[in-house]
């Protein structure tokens, strides 16, 4: 590369940098160079120095409206799994049955028909086995 090729490129580059400037400011208390997303025209500092405070309290009350569902979340209930306390409901009367294995409103039976041939649990409502046919006693 010739001599005329570096003042040629050197001359360029001195180019770019002046036409880049102009989107760049630098801040007077940490000298850093900023584009104008960061650049804070208030107080003529870049943002990180001098934050924009209307962003700032937007930021802020976003973040207590998240700490405002989180603990209403944490208020609620949550299901745990256990269906104990929950009401079964009678497949012949259709009422809610309580806990026990027979219904207390008509005495039916809560628990599977298990079919004698194979051995196979069947809802309490049918009258033969769903797995092998077998009459269900």
């Amino acid at each position: 590369m010739s001599a005329d090729w570096h003042r040629e490129h050197d001359n360029a580059f001195v180019q770019a940098v002046n036409e880049a400037k102009v989107h760049f400011k630098m801040c007077p208390k940490c000298k850093l160079y900023v584009c104008s997303d960061d650049w804070n025209n208030e107080a003529g500092l870049c943002t990180t120095d001098a934050p924009s405070l209307a962003a700032e309290m937007q930021a802020t009350k976003a973040q207590v409206r998240v700490e405002q569902m989180q603990t209403a979340v944490k208020a609620q209930p949550q299901f745990d799994g256990d269906t104990t306390d929950r009401a079964t409901i009678c497949p012949a009367c259709g009422k809610p049955s309580g806990a026990g294995k027979f219904c207390n409103n008509c005495g039916a039976p809560l628990g599977f028909r298990v079919c004698p041939k194979c051995q196979h649990q069947n809802p309490t409502t049918v009258s033969f086995c769903g797995e092998c046919g077998a009459k269900l006693g």
